[in-house]
């Protein structure tokens, strides 16, 4: 009876230890990126800011997985071509035309860490997007002869469109609540624009 009574005494405390144990690795992280975006086919390059909140929700590490997280991204990208406009060229006027876009850009995201021993930084992120973006862009462009000037009449179009987002990188913890890294981003959405990004992250894990 008194070994019974200390079993179920003990219970309690070793479940509460267990469950503990398993969702150690449950962890938040916060992280802010900044980089370089190449619009199109690299027709011009412009630059990112981001910033993303993830939480793990593996209650343990596994030998084949080491993190996977779910959470969301707010992406910022601008970037524009700046045409000569004092004294052109003819290959200046024919060739460089203007054009400007700034997206703001919301991703929820699956971030897949498969390493659990070597490598256990490098992650594949991937998830669908929904952006706002404003444009401008030349749609004629005129040559002021006698102020050697060029003057341009603009186009607008803004919008939504949504599309996807596919990232891959690594990143290094280090001290138990900060880590840092590298990105590489491939993004396309249903207004055709491809874009890729370059850039480091810096986050802290809670």
């Amino acid at each position: 009876m008194k070994k019974s009574l200390f079993i179920m005494f003990l219970f309690p405390f070793l479940y509460t230890t267990t469950y503990s144990q398993e969702n150690a690795t449950k962890k938040m992280y916060v992280k802010i990126s900044g980089g370089s975006v190449s619009f199109g086919t690299g027709d011009y390059i412009g630059y990112s800011l981001s910033f993303d909140v993830s939480k793990n929700i593996l209650n343990r590490e596994y030998k084949t997985v080491n993190k996977l997280l779910l959470g969301g991204e707010l992406l910022f990208e601008s970037g524009t071509i700046n045409p000569t406009i004092i004294n052109p060229t003819l290959d200046n006027f024919m060739n460089n035309h203007f054009y400007h876009t700034s997206s703001s850009i919301l991703w929820p995201k699956l971030s897949y860490y498969p390493f659990g021993k070597i490598v256990k930084g490098f992650n594949i992120q991937v998830g669908p997007t929904v952006s706002y973006s404003q444009r401008s862009y030349e749609r004629m462009g005129i040559f002021d002869v006698n102020n050697e000037i060029r003057m341009s009449i603009l186009e607008f179009d803004n919008g939504f469109s949504v599309g996807y987002r596919i990232s891959t990188g690594i990143e290094f913890e280090f001290g138990q609540k900060f880590l840092t890294g590298f990105r590489l981003d491939f993004s396309n959405n249903t207004e055709g624009e491809i874009n890729t990004l370059a850039g480091v992250k810096a986050g802290i894990i809670f």
